[in-house]
């Protein structure tokens, strides 16, 4: 079953861009570029748009990518299901992550993990980091991976990794613009918007979910102006000047339209590796748990958090 190709468009989605997902894959993007526009030939729809030097999924590019994730999904199981029979494998590892992004990460892991251990099976569910520590908590899932710290189940560990800093992107006509430093992110604390307009994710989005921690601290409700669960209109209205609203520091771009700010103090959207407290860890668990920290480390602009058992975790994919 040869579903590369499933893979190629899934990177470019996820790195939004033919220039990083070649670089992910291994590929020359003229090859990537060809491949894209030949499977767009071939279906008779354009599977992405480009906007602000990003690459987005169309409608039709968004369902073609849902079907390919679970094509992907069908064949790994398939193989894991020939796995249990031939070699009679045991129970798998569960593994929960966020919808999309996190299932794109999980093909990674497997890939890797399925090579150092093809009789260990795996399974991923599809969780919201929201929901994740109360599937630890009863025993749904083995380990979770995922942002944000809601810390509500005493028996469930959550193990930093790593964070990607959250700037402020705000029109260029804004009043504080002038402040902006092209050359390097200058520093503002989150008061100084307090009467300015907000475009914000919905509130499920974990950058909502940071971003409310974060005016609770500040100690002020934002005027909001807009809110929408579609990433690419958030951005689109930003754009247009109908309010500032926060990004992931990777999407920081120059451009006349907009200019950034750190906020002071900085903003991070941390990671998560989450497992019941107190569990006796296998060498083959731990050596999973050190591929998906490389793999999460491969996403530009994040940092890793260290820390003895983040370090204990990466030995085992390295063993000296």
């Amino acid at each position: 079953m040869n579903t590369k190709q499933y893979n190629y468009l899934i990177t470019i989605a996820s790195c939004q861009g033919i220039s990083s997902a070649s670089e992910k894959l291994g590929i020359s993007q003229a090859a990537l570029s060809k491949f894209l526009a030949e499977q767009e030939r071939i279906l008779g729809v354009k599977l992405f748009v480009r906007y602000r030097k990003h690459m987005y999924p169309t409608p039709a590019g968004k369902l073609y990518l849902d079907a390919a994730q679970n094509i992907l999904t069908v064949k790994n199981s398939t193989l894991q299901t020939i796995n249990r029979l031939t070699h009679g494998i045991s129970d798998p590892i569960r593994i929960a992550s966020t919808p999309y992004r996190g299932a794109e990460l999980f093909s990674r892991v497997f890939s890797r993990f399925s090579s150092l251990f093809p009789t260990v099976d795996l399974s991923l569910s599809e969780i919201y980091s929201s929901h994740q520590e109360e599937e630890i908590h009863r025993s749904h899932v083995d380990f979770a991976f995922g942002v944000n710290l809601h810390a509500n189940y005493s028996d469930v560990c959550n193990l930093p990794v790593c964070r990607e800093e959250l700037v402020l992107a705000v029109p260029s006509f804004h009043p504080l613009a002038h402040l902006a430093d092209p050359d390097q992110l200058v520093s503002i604390p989150i008061q100084a918007f307090r009467d300015t307009p907000f475009i914000l994710p919905s509130q499920k989005n974990n950058i909502r979910i940071v971003a409310e921690k974060l005016f609770q601290s500040a100690g002020f409700a934002p005027v909001i102006a807009f809110e929408s669960g579609n990433g690419m209109t958030v951005d689109a209205m930003i754009r247009k000047g109908a309010g500032v609203g926060f990004i992931s520091s990777r999407y920081v771009k120059p451009t006349a339209e907009l200019a950034y700010f750190r906020l002071d103090p900085p903003c991070f959207e941390i990671s998560y590796l989450r497992y019941k407290r107190g569990r006796l860890l296998t060498d083959v668990e731990r050596c999973l748990l050190g591929i998906l920290i490389e793999e999460r480390l491969k996403t530009p602009s994040q940092e890793l958090i260290p820390g003895p058992e983040i370090e204990s975790f990466l030995k085992e994919v390295h063993p000296q």
